[in-house]
């Protein structure tokens, strides 16, 4: 049985990062730009954990019996939904750069290298260089003002297709126009009050910051000098975020017509989860089946952050860089990766009620990251009918929740054509823009 919800934050979420951080002059809490899985996985835990608590008689907290059923509760998410439209982080491959007053993007993709050609591979020991195929397509230094989420529907053409096309161009240009717009006759008392959320790009939320002063214990009273910062995610008003909870592997009796205000995130801020019907959300569109149907070449989108025990590299690959996601099953089908659009690690915390302490800091790749295989065997529809966003990610090593049952690792898929960027066509492309 599974239950969709809807979650709209009601204050400044606070989901601080893995920098530490303590009540000191001058120190600063920094605030993830994203809500992490976990975060979702656990306040949803909790929330129903409550719930049984209160027909079971408990008035304070949930015992035993209740936490270990909520601890079965499977959840994926959370997607980011806004002004009736569904968004997913921007892919890795596409790169936006600045041509003087206007921002453009160009695709990104694997280039099988030429005879005579060399690759020194990845890191500092060179790894791979043999297998892997480096990536053509980007042109000139990231722009600091680019997109950081794509509409569903922008997503699954890009997706399908790979291609950027003239309809990307003056969205674009009027986003890019939109967000660099300077305040007009401010002095005057006329400003210009930009929008949150020009479709069909949004930006990054901004962040609301909240100066603090230390409490003696002992007087409380404040301490003089000890000024800190905390940081907190500030959601446009018609934003909220979507998650499934998956029951079948629990006893938990789904509280009818849920609708609750409930902590979320950091400082106890509130938030409203609600139920809701979003199961076509998480259902593959057509269009990705038929493009993935016998497809040679494939992407990987991670849409939620993931955790692999090789670090950027999924665990379910082995040294020649071939094999399938675990979490596919029986299925007959083999990847071998030829590139991936992987940024900076993304450090994932947070508390343990249970043993009430700090979680050791987790190493996760962005949503966002895009990974490029080639199919050796078996067809890449059965990866899009089982694992759209479905987690890929590696079994957590810790005792702790498994990752795949908090939301990590949710996959988009799509294709890719290496075609496209052999000999002279890619160079001529590469010197077109």
């Amino acid at each position: 049985m599974k239950r969709w919800l809807k979650i709209r934050p009601l204050e400044p979420v606070m989901l601080r990062d893995g920098r530490p951080f303590e009540a000191t002059p001058g120190a600063k809490a920094h605030s993830m730009s994203e809500v992490p899985p976990s975060v979702v996985a656990g306040t949803l835990r909790t929330l129903l954990g409550k719930k049984l608590a209160e027909e079971h008689g408990h008035t304070t907290a949930f015992g035993e019996k209740e936490k270990l059923e909520v601890a079965k509760l499977v959840v994926r998410g959370p997607l980011l939904h806004y002004k009736e439209q569904l968004y997913f982080p921007v892919p890795r491959d596409l790169h936006f750069r600045q041509a003087g007053d206007r921002l453009e993007v160009d695709r990104i993709v694997p280039c099988k290298p030429e005879e005579g050609e060399g690759f020194l591979g990845t890191g500092r020991s060179g790894w791979y260089g043999d297998r892997l195929w480096p990536a053509a397509g980007a042109a000139g230094k990231a722009a600091a003002t680019a997109p950081q989420y794509l509409p569903a529907e922008w997503m699954i053409a890009w997706l399908g297709t790979h291609t950027l096309t003239e309809d990307w161009l003056k969205p674009l240009d009027n986003w890019y126009a939109d967000e660099t717009r300077l305040p007009e006759n401010v002095q005057g008392g006329s400003t210009y009050v930009k929008e949150a959320a020009p479709k069909p790009f949004l930006q990054a939320f901004p962040r609301d910051v909240r100066t603090h002063v230390a409490i003696d214990k002992a007087s409380h009273t404040a301490m003089e000098g000890i000024l800190f910062d905390t940081e907190a995610l500030v959601f446009p008003e018609d934003a909220y975020l979507l998650a499934e909870a998956d029951l079948s592997e629990s006893n938990i009796a789904w509280p009818k017509g849920l609708s609750a205000i409930h902590s979320f995130g950091g400082k106890r801020r509130l938030a409203h989860f609600s139920e809701t019907e979003a199961g076509d959300v998480w259902s593959c569109p057509d269009s990705i089946l038929q493009a993935l149907d016998g497809a040679c070449y494939i992407r990987m989108v991670l849409a939620t952050p993931a955790y692999f025990t090789k670090g950027w590299l999924p665990g379910w690959l082995d040294s020649d860089l071939r094999g399938k996601p675990e979490a596919v099953g029986e299925e007959d089908i083999v990847l071998e990766l030829k590139w991936a659009c992987v940024p900076r690690w993304q450090p994932i915390s947070g508390w343990s009620y249970g043993k009430r302490e700090e979680k050791a800091i987790r190493r996760m790749v962005p949503a966002g990251s895009v990974y490029f295989f080639k199919v050796e065997k078996g067809n890449p529809r059965l990866l899009a009918e089982k694992l759209w966003l479905q987690s890929v990610s590696d079994r957590n090593r810790r005792t702790a929740m498994l990752d795949r049952n908090d939301g990590f690792g949710l996959a988009l898929w799509g294709v890719w054509d290496e075609i496209a960027y052999s000999g002279d066509e890619r160079n001529q492309e590469v010197e077109s823009r």
